[in-house]
């Protein structure tokens, strides 16, 4: 049964779920990269392409972490170095995958683990968190309006794909579907809105609302943070045509797809200041009074569908294109070139337009390898990313 919340929790309401994404990035930035069938980081496997494709088994282990504000690792290491590019709407992604399967006759059939993180705000909140983060001077006056959404997720299960040629439609068209069940494990879904007002050069008021269910709390400590039991679904749908030297690939990821939740803890509560302490550093620190309720809920968690299109053309051992992934709406691009080296190695290269990123990647008998970064020290990144991959084919 929810209760009512209790006041007097130390006032950091606003600013962990930015740090969402980093935290998490902490767990799998090791096999951060692109997956193994996609074109590019953030792409998913195409069950269009399974027509021709070749038999096997397969291992695959991939991610990628990315945030528009500022390089990754300063996140994740707390200290907000570097430089820092403030946008009107601002992006952290997190998105992994790792499987094993067999592809056979059209068929692919795979189990799998798999997550994903996405972190929207607007350029006040980041600008507001920065400021306290960094011990910088507010504007007093100054009003910032938050706004923070995160979607984030991890779960295993089983998928089925299927892929058929439809020549007999449209010469050199193929399509094909996916389909998914999987068990959650942990979930980060929720939003932050409301208005900070700066009083003065070092101290602020705030009133927040908060819409938050979760696998950890981060806002503040919950002493029962017991999730309950669930399970997920989801399909893809591919399509892949080829004419000449040009292909184009449509991807619509996650149709449908939803986590359905027995119970998860869950916040629905506004917060205010009406009491503070001046800290040494000479910002004023907080105790809230938090009204609203907190308990245990069942809960349809929606998984963002994501839509990638692709466009190519192949000269020879050349093929140069793009391809854009649609995430809630906003667009991720990506230029792509690849160069085949006969049947000894293939060698990818792609620039990411919204993280400044590129991405290297290496196939050879069956293996792949690949990297991406958005900058030669990856302490300086807003993008990471690497790939292992491997297929045994008979």
């Amino acid at each position: 049964m929810n209760h009512a919340l209790q006041g007097g929790r130390k006032a950091s309401l606003f600013l962990p779920p930015l740090r969402a994404a980093a935290l998490t990035c902490c767990i799998t930035i090791i096999l951060a990269a692109s997956q193994a069938w996609g074109a590019v980081p953030m792409s998913g496997f195409n069950p269009a392409l399974l027509v021709g494709h070749k038999d096997g088994a397969f291992l695959e282990a991939s991610a990628f972490a990315a945030d528009t504000v500022l390089p990754v690792m300063s996140i994740i290491d707390d200290n907000w170095n570097g430089r820092f590019t403030p946008k009107e709407h601002n992006l952290a992604d997190l998105y992994w995958y790792a499987g094993s399967g067999v592809v056979a006759r059209n068929w692919r059939v795979a189990a799998f683990n798999r997550g994903e993180l996405f972190v929207d705000s607007n350029r006040d909140s980041i600008e507001f968190i920065y400021s306290v983060k960094k011990k910088l001077d507010l504007t007093k006056g100054r009003r910032y309006q938050a706004d923070i959404r995160m979607r984030g997720w991890t779960a295993s299960g089983v998928e089925v794909s299927r892929g058929a040629s439809l020549d007999a439609v449209l010469p050199g068209l193929s399509a094909g579907l996916t389909l998914r069940v999987m068990m959650p494990h942990y979930l980060q879904y929720g939003s932050m809105s409301g208005a900070v007002t700066a009083t003065g050069s070092k101290s602020y008021d705030y009133d927040l609302y908060l819409d938050y269910a979760y696998g950890h709390n981060i806002l503040y400590r919950v002493e029962d943070e017991t999730l309950g039991s669930g399970y997920g679904y989801s399909a893809d749908l591919g399509a892949s045509y080829r004419r000449g030297g040009w292909h184009a690939e449509l991807l619509v990821r996650d149709l449908a797809g939803a986590l359905m939740w027995d119970s998860v803890p869950y916040t629905k509560a506004y917060a205010v200041n009406p009491t503070s302490t001046t800290a040494p550093n000479g910002y004023q620190d907080f105790t809230p009074s938090i009204s609203g309720y907190e308990g245990k809920k069942s809960l349809r968690q929606t998984i963002p569908v994501k839509t990638d299109l692709s466009l190519g053309y192949d000269y020879g051992s050349l093929s140069a294109g793009g391809t854009c992934i649609f995430v809630q709406g906003r667009p991720r691009t990506w230029l792509s070139a690849d160069y085949r080296f006969g049947t000894v190695a293939d060698l990818s290269l792609a620039y990411n337009i919204d993280y400044a990123a590129f991405s290297l990647a290496v196939a050879s008998h069956g293996f792949k390898v690949g990297a991406t970064l958005s900058d030669p020290n990856p302490r300086d990144a807003r993008a990471l990313g690497a790939e292992l991959s491997y297929l045994y084919s008979w």
